[in-house]
């Protein structure tokens, strides 16, 4: 029996380029090393309270900047799969060429916004003063160096988003709509 290709994304799973599924790959990747950064700093400092020795100050500092670098480093991800955060009013009227021109669009000015950030983002990286963080000391402008890129490839991923996808995914398995004689779960 033959299979049919699966369908999760924009498509077929070989529609999108290869380079595409690598990077969503390695940004998937870096977010889960983060996200078990984040969770076993937060272990430990949850740990050092019961514990008589003096606490690590800077284990917070750097679950907080995890957490920063975290959600810069999925961004890309999030616009490349179009599961950032959105208003979907249109996509129920728009139809066809409709709707593709409003996903080139909206992925336009997505590209435009995070490219502006770049540009701030990389200003605090080449012109940052000798300032550095309280605990560690790192200086503040490598602080800011995943944010510029987790936003620099978002700036891609919305530029391939509009030029090599046709339209935004469909809805995966959405849940059945309820009807008036199920009682709703609370």
């Amino acid at each position: 029996m033959n299979n049919p290709p699966s369908t999760s994304g924009g498509g077929p799973s070989g529609s999108r380029p290869a380079v595409l599924r690598w990077l969503e790959t390695a940004e998937l990747v870096v977010g889960a090393l983060l996200l078990m950064m984040i969770f076993a700093l937060m272990l430990i400092q949850a740990g050092q309270r019961y514990v008589p020795v003096e606490s690590w100050a800077w284990v917070g500092e750097l679950a907080r900047f995890g957490l920063v670098w975290l959600a810069f480093s999925l961004v890309g991800y999030l616009v490349g799969r179009d599961e950032h955060i959105t208003l979907k009013l249109i996509d129920f009227v728009a139809r066809g060429w409709a709707m593709r021109v409003v996903w080139i669009f909206a992925n336009l000015v997505i590209a435009a916004t995070c490219g502006l950030l770049v540009v701030a983002a990389a200003d605090l990286v080449f012109t940052a003063g000798p300032q550095a963080t309280p605990v560690m000391g790192i200086p503040m402008a490598w602080t800011y160096v995943i944010p510029m890129v987790g936003l620099g490839l978002a700036v891609l991923r919305a530029l391939a988003n509009a030029a090599l996808l046709p339209g935004p995914p469909a809805p995966e398995n959405l849940p059945p709509a309820q009807t008036d004689h199920e009682e709703s779960t609370r």
